[in-house]
């Protein structure tokens, strides 16, 4: 049975959900999405793993916490959860901004991670240009909520047109419309201010599995190829016909991969 939570953190609180028994895995989703997007993933995996979906601060029903969500804060968060719920070690996976969060945990938690699974995420700070870009978002997105999600999530997808295509948008588009402007604000200023972490990824002491999108715009192959040579330990999978949200395009390859490298690394 799936029991969703909420426990006290900071200002607010964290909202998450947990099912199963066995070693820990938590999911932490990325920008402008919610612990729904991990359902089937918790589904198939609860049968071996105690696994948490966690709604990131601004996310979800999870409080905002200020104009500017640090990776660091948002590791702290998640390690409240953990604490709370008496886990010691955990496998992350993070979905994007997700994957930002985890390397904030692992540098600051080395300890309480078991392993780690980058999903569409990658290691390296913001460039100079990018940074650029995530102020126009901020700005665009504090001028009108609505018109910058529509313009931004179709471009995550591989397969932007026809009506299968549709509904995969417009269920994306009608979870970030339930996010708060503020928090949309304060993940964009968090992502842009993030610090590189590759060295965490470099010198990991867990095991490491990185999913790339082959065709994904945002998180290129390249720089997911970079990222892996960081770590020739690393499982690299690369997912064809795939942008930036494996979990949908590729659910059932993306899937099957978690659950094989979890059931190697942890059980």
């Amino acid at each position: 049975m799936v029991g969703t939570k909420e426990i006290a953190f900071k200002k607010g609180i964290i909202s998450y959900k947990s099912e199963g028994h066995g070693p820990a895995i938590v999911f932490l989703h990325g920008f402008m999405e919610s612990s729904r997007i991990w359902r089937s993933f918790s589904e198939k995996l609860s049968s071996k793993f105690k696994v948490f979906r966690i709604n990131l601060p601004g996310h979800g029903k999870s409080s905002v916490q200020g104009d500017n969500h640090s990776m660091e804060m948002m590791a702290e968060a998640v390690k409240t959860v953990l604490e709370a719920e008496s886990i010691p070690k955990a496998m992350l996976v993070g979905h994007s901004m997700g994957g930002y969060v985890s390397l904030a945990f692992a540098e600051r938690y080395p300890e309480a991670v078991s392993a780690l699974v980058m999903f569409n995420s990658i290691c390296f700070a913001d460039t100079k240009e990018k940074k650029i870009d995530r102020d126009r978002a901020i700005k665009a997105a504090d001028a009108h909520k609505m018109k910058y999600i529509t313009s931004v999530i179709p471009n995550l997808f591989f397969e932007r047109s026809g009506v299968k295509a549709s509904k995969k948008i417009f269920k994306m588009v009608k979870i970030a419309s339930k996010q708060p402007k503020e928090g949309i604000h304060a993940a964009l200023a968090g992502m842009r201010d993030r610090t590189d972490r590759s060295e965490i990824l470099k010198n990991a002491t867990f095991p490491v599995m990185i999913l790339a999108g082959h065709d994904d715009m945002l998180i290129t192959l390249e720089k997911s190829k970079e990222m892996a040579a960081l770590n020739p330990k690393a499982q690299f999978v690369v997912l064809d016909e795939c942008a930036h949200l494996a979990f949908i395009e590729q659910k059932k390859e993306s899937l099957k991969a978690v659950q094989t490298f979890a059931l190697q690394k942890i059980l």
